[in-house]
């Protein structure tokens, strides 16, 4: 996806957990761009998975 300066864009994900891992877990999505200045972003996404 390439976006020209000022645009936007919605990121969609899914995560799951299998059985037995609830709790708190993080995920981490590295953000690639072309700024000289800042060339990859992280995007840290915190949950707290609880049982059904």
């Amino acid at each position: 996806m390439v976006l020209k300066p000022g645009e936007q864009t919605t990121l969609s994900m899914s995560f799951t957990m299998h059985a037995g891992m609830e709790g708190p877990h993080d995920f981490r999505v590295n953000l690639e761009n072309n700024d000289p200045t800042q060339p990859s972003k992280e995007l840290v996404i915190l949950s707290n998975w609880v049982p059904k």
